[in-house]
Protein backbone atom coordinates (compact mmCIF):
# COMPACT_ATOMS: atom_id res chain seq x y z
CA UNK A 1 0.00 0.00 0.00
CA UNK A 2 1.57 3.24 -0.90
CA UNK A 3 2.23 5.70 1.64
CA UNK A 4 0.81 9.17 0.89
CA UNK A 5 2.28 13.11 1.32
CA UNK A 6 0.77 16.29 0.85
CA UNK A 7 1.49 18.86 -1.53
CA UNK A 8 3.13 22.10 -0.34
CA UNK A 9 3.74 25.34 -1.67
CA UNK A 10 6.61 26.15 -3.39
CA UNK A 11 8.34 28.82 -1.50
CA UNK A 12 12.28 30.15 -1.97
CA UNK A 13 13.06 29.13 1.26
CA UNK A 14 10.97 25.44 1.66
CA UNK A 15 13.04 24.56 -1.76
CA UNK A 16 16.59 25.79 -0.40
CA UNK A 17 17.99 22.38 0.29
CA UNK A 18 17.18 21.01 -3.21
CA UNK A 19 18.20 24.30 -5.96
CA UNK A 20 16.57 27.24 -6.41
CA UNK A 21 13.49 28.27 -7.26
CA UNK A 22 13.61 31.48 -10.15
CA UNK A 23 11.10 33.93 -9.59
CA UNK A 24 10.62 37.34 -9.39
CA UNK A 25 8.35 37.78 -5.88
CA UNK A 26 10.13 37.21 -2.92
CA UNK A 27 13.87 37.80 -4.58
CA UNK A 28 15.01 40.45 -2.22
CA UNK A 29 18.12 41.95 -4.93
CA UNK A 30 15.83 43.23 -7.16
CA UNK A 31 17.48 46.23 -8.97
CA UNK A 32 16.09 48.52 -11.99
CA UNK A 33 16.84 47.99 -15.75
CA UNK A 34 15.96 49.49 -18.87
CA UNK A 35 15.73 53.28 -18.25
CA UNK A 36 13.55 52.36 -15.26
CA UNK A 37 11.15 50.10 -17.37
CA UNK A 38 12.43 46.90 -16.03
CA UNK A 39 13.02 44.87 -12.73
CA UNK A 40 16.32 42.49 -12.82
CA UNK A 41 17.72 40.06 -10.21
CA UNK A 42 20.94 39.18 -10.31
CA UNK A 43 22.24 35.09 -10.14
CA UNK A 44 18.56 33.69 -9.79
CA UNK A 45 20.13 30.10 -10.14
CA UNK A 46 23.51 28.37 -9.04
CA UNK A 47 24.02 27.03 -12.25
CA UNK A 48 26.46 23.66 -11.90
CA UNK A 49 28.70 21.78 -14.16
CA UNK A 50 30.78 19.01 -11.96
CA UNK A 51 32.68 17.72 -15.38
CA UNK A 52 34.60 21.03 -15.91
CA UNK A 53 37.79 19.54 -15.03
CA UNK A 54 39.83 17.40 -16.57
CA UNK A 55 38.95 13.01 -15.64
CA UNK A 56 40.03 10.17 -16.71
CA UNK A 57 36.20 9.02 -15.26
CA UNK A 58 34.01 11.66 -16.75
CA UNK A 59 34.08 13.10 -20.29
CA UNK A 60 33.69 16.37 -20.67
CA UNK A 61 30.14 17.88 -20.65
CA UNK A 62 28.34 20.60 -22.80
CA UNK A 63 25.36 22.91 -21.78
CA UNK A 64 22.15 21.72 -23.35
CA UNK A 65 19.39 24.38 -23.66
CA UNK A 66 16.25 22.63 -25.25
CA UNK A 67 12.75 22.77 -24.75
CA UNK A 68 10.38 20.10 -22.99
CA UNK A 69 6.78 19.96 -23.89
CA UNK A 70 5.33 17.98 -20.77
CA UNK A 71 1.72 16.82 -21.42
CA UNK A 72 -0.30 16.51 -17.61
CA UNK A 73 0.02 13.58 -15.55
CA UNK A 74 -2.87 11.56 -14.68
CA UNK A 75 -4.71 11.87 -11.24
CA UNK A 76 -7.41 9.90 -9.12
CA UNK A 77 -9.57 11.42 -6.56
CA UNK A 78 -7.23 14.16 -6.42
CA UNK A 79 -4.36 11.78 -5.85
CA UNK A 80 -0.72 11.50 -8.00
CA UNK A 81 1.13 8.65 -7.18
CA UNK A 82 4.94 8.76 -7.58
CA UNK A 83 6.69 5.31 -8.87
CA UNK A 84 10.34 6.72 -9.78
CA UNK A 85 13.05 9.66 -9.32
CA UNK A 86 15.94 10.25 -10.89
CA UNK A 87 19.43 12.63 -10.36
CA UNK A 88 21.48 14.35 -12.77
CA UNK A 89 25.16 13.63 -10.74
CA UNK A 90 27.09 16.19 -12.73
CA UNK A 91 24.78 19.12 -13.43
CA UNK A 92 22.41 21.17 -12.50
CA UNK A 93 19.07 21.35 -14.29
CA UNK A 94 16.95 24.37 -14.48
CA UNK A 95 13.50 24.15 -15.71
CA UNK A 96 11.41 27.55 -16.53
CA UNK A 97 7.55 27.67 -18.24
CA UNK A 98 7.61 29.39 -20.99
CA UNK A 99 3.46 28.75 -21.92
CA UNK A 100 0.75 26.68 -20.19
CA UNK A 101 -2.28 25.60 -22.75
CA UNK A 102 -5.14 26.63 -22.51
CA UNK A 103 -4.51 28.96 -19.54
CA UNK A 104 -7.70 30.95 -18.83
CA UNK A 105 -6.79 31.40 -15.16
CA UNK A 106 -4.75 33.19 -12.91
CA UNK A 107 -1.27 32.36 -13.35
CA UNK A 108 -0.46 32.25 -9.98
CA UNK A 109 -2.51 28.80 -9.72
CA UNK A 110 -0.51 25.97 -9.66
CA UNK A 111 0.28 23.85 -12.90
CA UNK A 112 3.43 21.34 -12.39
CA UNK A 113 4.38 18.89 -9.43
CA UNK A 114 8.01 19.75 -8.01
CA UNK A 115 9.23 16.79 -6.34
CA UNK A 116 12.20 15.74 -4.38
CA UNK A 117 14.25 13.57 -1.87
CA UNK A 118 17.30 13.86 -0.11
CA UNK A 119 20.03 11.04 -0.91
CA UNK A 120 19.82 8.28 1.65
CA UNK A 121 23.15 6.17 2.78
CA UNK A 122 22.36 3.52 0.28
CA UNK A 123 23.03 6.17 -2.44
CA UNK A 124 19.04 6.18 -3.26
CA UNK A 125 16.59 8.30 -2.56
CA UNK A 126 15.22 8.37 1.24
CA UNK A 127 11.73 7.99 0.86
CA UNK A 128 11.49 9.29 4.38
CA UNK A 129 12.57 12.65 3.27
CA UNK A 130 10.03 12.99 0.28
CA UNK A 131 8.33 16.15 -0.52
CA UNK A 132 6.10 17.46 -3.02
CA UNK A 133 5.98 20.80 -4.05
CA UNK A 134 2.90 22.69 -6.12
CA UNK A 135 4.16 25.57 -8.59
CA UNK A 136 3.29 28.06 -11.10
CA UNK A 137 3.25 29.52 -14.42
CA UNK A 138 5.25 32.36 -12.70
CA UNK A 139 7.98 29.82 -11.16
CA UNK A 140 11.05 27.98 -12.64
CA UNK A 141 12.93 25.73 -10.67
CA UNK A 142 16.42 24.68 -10.82
CA UNK A 143 17.91 21.74 -9.15
CA UNK A 144 21.09 21.10 -7.68
CA UNK A 145 23.52 18.72 -8.97
CA UNK A 146 22.86 14.95 -7.50
CA UNK A 147 19.64 16.02 -6.14
CA UNK A 148 16.75 13.43 -6.61
CA UNK A 149 13.61 14.57 -8.22
CA UNK A 150 11.04 13.10 -10.18
CA UNK A 151 10.55 13.30 -13.58
CA UNK A 152 8.17 16.48 -14.63
CA UNK A 153 4.97 16.34 -13.81
CA UNK A 154 2.06 18.64 -15.23
CA UNK A 155 -1.27 18.80 -13.90
CA UNK A 156 -4.76 19.29 -16.15
CA UNK A 157 -3.29 20.87 -19.06
CA UNK A 158 0.39 20.61 -21.43
CA UNK A 159 2.82 22.88 -20.32
CA UNK A 160 6.31 24.01 -22.08
CA UNK A 161 9.67 24.44 -20.51
CA UNK A 162 12.71 25.67 -21.79
CA UNK A 163 15.44 23.78 -19.79
CA UNK A 164 19.37 23.96 -19.33
CA UNK A 165 21.76 21.70 -18.22
CA UNK A 166 25.13 20.10 -18.97
CA UNK A 167 25.54 17.18 -21.12
CA UNK A 168 28.06 14.78 -22.80
CA UNK A 169 25.61 11.59 -23.59
CA UNK A 170 27.27 9.18 -21.26
CA UNK A 171 24.07 8.04 -19.75
CA UNK A 172 24.40 7.16 -15.84
CA UNK A 173 26.70 10.07 -16.01
CA UNK A 174 23.62 12.36 -17.85
CA UNK A 175 20.83 11.36 -16.02
CA UNK A 176 20.33 7.92 -13.17
CA UNK A 177 16.90 6.61 -13.04
CA UNK A 178 15.78 4.75 -9.50
CA UNK A 179 12.32 3.10 -8.97
CA UNK A 180 10.81 3.91 -5.52
CA UNK A 181 7.99 2.25 -3.54
CA UNK A 182 4.78 4.00 -4.68
CA UNK A 183 3.95 7.14 -3.02
CA UNK A 184 0.40 8.98 -3.43
CA UNK A 185 0.69 13.20 -3.34
CA UNK A 186 -2.27 14.44 -2.50
CA UNK A 187 -3.08 17.65 -4.69
CA UNK A 188 -6.51 18.56 -3.06
CA UNK A 189 -5.00 21.35 -0.94
CA UNK A 190 -3.71 23.55 -3.74
CA UNK A 191 -4.82 21.83 -6.94
CA UNK A 192 -8.78 22.36 -7.84
CA UNK A 193 -10.90 20.79 -10.18
CA UNK A 194 -8.58 18.04 -11.13
CA UNK A 195 -9.23 16.01 -13.73
CA UNK A 196 -10.30 12.24 -12.97
CA UNK A 197 -8.43 9.18 -14.65
CA UNK A 198 -6.85 6.36 -13.36
CA UNK A 199 -3.44 5.94 -11.46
Amino acid sequence: MPFQITIEPLTIESFKPYGDVIQLEGNKNVIIANQGTAKRVNHVAKLENLRSGPSPALQSAKPNMCIFSSAPRPTTGGLFQVKLLERHPYSSQLFMPIHEQGVTTSPDLPSYLVIVAENGSDDLPDLRTIRAFAATSTQGINYKANSWHSPMVTIGRRVDFVVLVWENGVKLQDCEEAPITPVLIDLKPLFKNLPESKI
